[in-house]
């Protein structure tokens, strides 16, 4: 934070106080919660589109969101407060925060005009692509995550906001659920493509702070070894540190455990050869070196909520496969 820049100067005198006071904060994992009857009601429960938080009821401030956020601001002004930081937004600047951020409250200008997209932590992950090359501009951007767009990057994010609204909540096809995730993967990637556009133009060449340094290290190493090892302990020696201080450092870096990173690969590696192979489930059992098929399906289900042979069943894994 620029503390030479008045507003962030005073939100560090505010957030000096409200650091002596521990609110009490509501966790929001899902939207779920949002009335059927609302116009923010999707046909799937874990993204909203709005123009305003307002819109979201049951949304009681402080909270922690344990969601990916999206702001975009076209016009006038929004102060985000989170943390014990804020941000100003002005006219065409965009902000993604990552889940985890205790947010305590917002103000806009009464010109304001922008929209707010969220997403469910677990519905990211099934988009995410490597992160041993992006995770670097992650870091930068997780203290630094307001960024100027131009005229037509914001054309662009508008028309996938408006495409990806009229897609969610409108009554749809069996094939919906699977039309909104090719959009979402539109929106993450134009998204993407914009950081680390904003990311090369900056002055990257310092060295990462130590925790984020072994937090890249540590995804590098996961990103090769996770189809046959599940163990933080075998991580941890691989990075000549030991399990406590691995998992407590990759939480504080990244607001996951590594554990929780550890199972995001497996997992994600697990539906794309449930949904995309005629592999059995013994087949992907083995090749994710589970020591059988009843450990893999008890994995399988305590993280996802799904049975192997339930998610391969499903709609929207069905329209993907043509064989079971």
């Amino acid at each position: 934070m620029d503390i030479n820049n008045p507003v962030a100067g005073n939100c560090q005198a505010k957030y000096r106080l409200l650091n002596r006071i521990k609110p009490t904060t509501m966790d929001i994992a899902t939207i779920d919660h949002i009335p059927s009857s609302s116009r923010l009601a999707a046909s799937i429960d874990t993204i909203a589109i709005c123009d305003n938080l307002n819109e979201i009821k049951e949304l009681m401030l402080p909270a922690k969101v344990d969601l990916m956020l999206l702001i975009l601001c076209e016009r006038g002004s929004l102060t985000l407060y989170y943390d014990s930081s804020c941000q100003k937004m002005t006219q065409h600047n965009m902000m993604v925060l990552r889940p985890g951020h205790i947010l305590h409250r917002y103000v806009t200008s009464p010109d304001f005009k922008g929209h707010f997209i969220s997403l469910s932590s677990s519905l990211l992950g099934d988009m995410l692509p490597p992160l041993a090359k992006t995770l670097p501009c992650f870091t930068h951007f997780r203290d630094n995550p307001v960024i100027a767009l131009t005229d037509d990057e914001v054309a662009s994010q508008t028309e996938l906001r408006d495409i990806l609204r009229r897609k969610t909540y409108s009554q749809g096809h069996q094939y919906q659920g699977e039309v909104v995730r090719t959009l979402l993967e539109a929106l993450f990637y134009e998204t993407l493509g914009l950081y680390l556009a904003h990311w090369s133009s900056v002055d990257n060449t310092k060295e990462m702070k130590r925790r984020d340094a072994l937090l890249y290290n540590f995804i590098c190493i996961v990103e090769e070894n996770f189809r046959t090892e599940r163990s933080v302990s075998f991580y941890a020696d691989k990075l000549c540190i030991s399990p406590k201080h691995l998992s407590a450092t990759i939480k504080e870096a990244s607001g996951r455990t590594a554990s929780e990173w550890i199972d995001s690969y497996v997992i994600l590696e697990a539906k794309t050869l449930l949904r995309n192979t005629g592999l059995t489930i013994q087949e992907v059992s083995t090749k994710l070196n589970f020591t059988n098929q009843s450990f893999f399906g008890k994995y399988f289900k305590h993280l996802t909520g799904q049975s192997p042979r339930a998610f391969r069943s499903s709609p929207q894994t069905m329209s993907s496969l043509n064989t079971k």
